[in-house]
């Protein structure tokens, strides 16, 4: 079962993402096609289909890569598919989140696989599912936890202990001995039976000590979509850093025309009513130097300077060392599609809503480069709701919307309904006659003594308090006769609206493929259509 919610009534949703998804002029006359516009894909397979790709490069390290994740043979025909000059990517990424990180990391992946399925029967070629691994991104504190549910509904959270130096890549952070310990309070969260020992085996497996955040992610996810199809690449390999050069080295000799490109954008942007998603500053390559914290690169008069160190090259002495040692840089959030865009014969990008904002700012880099900007599709959005969940929903009155805009603030909410009738409409009545008394005794006191005007506003506002007042206790004495109605709205708001956001922002996956085994999947990929761009609340059954 499937409920639906448009994604502008959900609190938090961007103007500029519903505007995106609901095909509004202002925010589509920024960009080259719109994905649903018809002859989209043909168009955009036609630009593709003018430059040249080094398929046998791709398929070579797309095929050692998997390997190591143990993708298995269905994700190996999918890489080797890539190979047909006429094949096609529809691509998405994600940070490599402890456990599979938030569960939008799973309905994008099932939004790749879908999009690609439906493009190929469009176009009558092939197109690959990629799953692009965000392994340089250096924010370690948004990967390194999971938020769980426990055995009675309660939320929970999971973090990596330790730390590690400012900026640098979690493709060089390893997982240390404590992964152990961590998996074994994991154990004692998972429900008991159904798959929780299936799935906290194939865990284990995939986060080791010793092995890096992206490959331990990327084990995981291979794991579950590898057998889909679905196909997963790390942008750190140096071979495929060197399939950019030309774009990065441009980036060099050029002063950064990205930034110069995507600035214009900006200020069109700005001037159609959206605020930017990136902030991009005058000065600054989209390249960071890497050795091995990440460091930003000033352009200077004589050439170029890294902000951190303070070390300066010439712009010679920066393009020889990119020749020498690619892996000395990586691309930021600006440089990063262009780069994925450069390598793969990309027909469509799937994006979150953050992501499509900043998609949005870099229209002029990608006509000013040369590149065909990819198709922006946006993740199908997801709840997935147990049976109990949607009894107690129903039970209690509260709709998904209300827990998000709510949160907790829904129990005092259902606790107006539960007050006696009689008692709560004596206190409504109340206050209706003393407000009017007050009105009328205003006006005489008005007419008589003006000055005295104020006195009676605090006498009124003093009336009014008291019913307030009354109102306040008679709702606390109604908590306090139902802390069951407290725990129950503390186990829906967990379930469906975690730290008051879509449960898909917050909970991991591993509870849900616990209790229903990998089939939760299939359920989920039948709910997912980015064609059809809206909220959607899928009934586990």
């Amino acid at each position: 079962m499937v409920h639906s919610i448009a994604l502008r009534d959900i609190p938090a949703t961007s103007r500029l993402f519903a505007d995106y998804c609901e095909a509004k002029p202002g925010i589509l006359g920024l960009l080259p096609r719109y994905y649903r516009a018809p002859g989209a894909f043909a168009e955009q397979a036609r630009l593709v289909d003018q430059r040249t790709y080094d398929r046998r490069l791709l398929c070579s390290v797309l095929a050692e890569q998997n390997e190591r994740l143990g993708a298995g043979p269905v994700a190996r025909r999918s890489i080797e598919r890539l190979q047909d000059a006429s094949s096609l990517v529809v691509v998405g990424g994600q940070q490599a989140g402890l456990f599979g990180g938030p569960l939008y990391t799973v309905h994008k992946a099932l939004s790749i696989l879908e999009t690609a399925r439906r493009a190929e029967a469009e176009l009558r070629r092939p197109v690959v599912p990629i799953f692009w691994i965000a392994s340089e991104d250096s924010d370690l504190a948004e990967v390194d936890h999971a938020w769980i549910t426990d055995r009675d509904g309660a939320l929970e959270l999971l973090r990596m202990p330790g730390t590690s130096a400012a900026k640098i890549p979690v493709s060089r952070i390893r997982l240390g001995d404590e992964i152990g310990p961590l998996l074994d309070r994991l154990a004692g969260f998972l429900p008991e039976g159904g798959e929780s020992s299936t799935v906290l085996a194939d865990v284990r497996q995939a986060y080791s000590a010793g092995r890096t955040y992206p490959q331990a992610f990327g084990a995981w996810m291979a794991g579950l979509f590898g057998p889909m199809g679905l196909a997963f690449v790390d942008p750190s390999d140096t071979r495929l850093k060197r399939l950019a050069h030309g774009l990065f080295d441009r980036e060099i000799t050029q002063n950064s025309p990205v930034s110069s490109a995507a600035l214009e954008q900006t200020t069109r942007l700005r001037a159609a009513g959206y605020e930017p998603q990136i902030d991009l500053r005058d000065g600054f390559l989209t390249l960071f130097h890497q050795d091995p914290a990440r460091d930003a690169i000033t352009i200077t008069k004589a050439g170029f300077e890294l902000k951190a160190s303070g070390r300066r090259f010439t712009p010679r002495e920066l393009s020889a060392l990119l020749e020498q040692s690619p892996d000395s840089f990586t691309p930021n959030a600006a440089m990063r599609p262009l780069f994925q865009d450069t390598i793969f014969p990309t027909l469509a990008a799937v994006l979150g809503p953050a992501e499509v904002a900043y998609f949005c700012q870099l229209t002029l880099a990608y006509e000013r480069l040369s590149i065909p900007m990819p198709l922006l599709v946006p993740r199908s959005s997801l709840t997935l709701v147990e049976k109990k969940i949607q009894r107690l929903q129903e039970k209690l009155g509260v709709t998904m919307v209300q827990l998000l805009e709510r949160g907790d603030g829904v129990v005092d909410d259902i606790l107006k309904t539960k007050v006696p009738a009689a008692v709560s409409e004596q206190l409504t009545q109340g206050r209706r006659k003393a407000a009017e008394i007050w009105d009328r005794v205003t006006a005489e006191i008005d007419a008589l003594e003006p000055t005295l005007h104020r006195t009676v506003e605090l006498a009124a506002g003093r009336t009014q308090r008291q019913f307030e007042f009354m109102e306040k206790k008679v709702l606390q004495a109604a908590r306090r006769k139902d802390e069951t109605l407290r725990r129950q709205v503390g186990r829906l708001t967990a379930a469906l609206a975690p730290r008051r956001g879509l449960q898909e922002r917050a909970l991991c996956a591993l509870p849900f493929l616990a209790a229903y085994g990998k089939r939760v999947l299939e359920v989920a990929r039948e709910a997912i259509d980015p064609f059809a761009p809206e909220h959607r609340a899928v009934v586990l059954d």
